[in-house]
């Protein structure tokens, strides 16, 4: 697990169904991101602080972090595929997709990024992008 205090941040997710949630940003350089679960069942989804997250990869660029959420089921975090919608994202530039999960090391996403949106199966996920973006 990271070595992250898993703080909940109140009223910042919106429950569209059982399938389909809403995490807006809290603050900084965070961004809304959207989560389809793609098997149907009851799931708990929080917004997660991004304080206390690692600042660089292990590699040492630093890291911009857009969102961190969990999504549990009957009390724990899912190991199933869902879908995950960030906008802007397909087109970061030199910026790559950086991903936090339950192992606690940052690490660069490998799969495929299709509309702004990819693929998760680790219900305790933190989003991001290294190096951070340019404006």
């Amino acid at each position: 697990m990271a070595n992250q205090n898993k703080v909940v941040v109140s009223g910042k997710v919106e429950k569209n169904n059982n399938k389909k949630f809403k995490i807006k940003k809290h603050k900084g350089t965070e961004v809304d991101v959207d989560i389809e679960i793609v098997d149907d069942g009851n799931y708990e989804v929080d917004k997660l602080s991004i304080d206390g997250l690692p600042t660089t990869m292990p590699d040492g660029t630093a890291i911009e972090w857009f969102n961190n959420f969990s999504v549990k089921q009957n009390g724990l975090h899912i190991k199933q595929k869902y879908k995950v919608k960030i906008a802007g994202i397909s087109n970061m530039g030199k910026s790559k997709l950086v991903i936090l999960d339950s192992t606690g090391v940052p690490y660069y996403y490998k799969g495929t990024i299709a509309d702004d949106t990819f693929e998760l199966n680790d219900g305790d996920p933190a989003a991001g992008g290294s190096p951070p973006r340019t404006y």
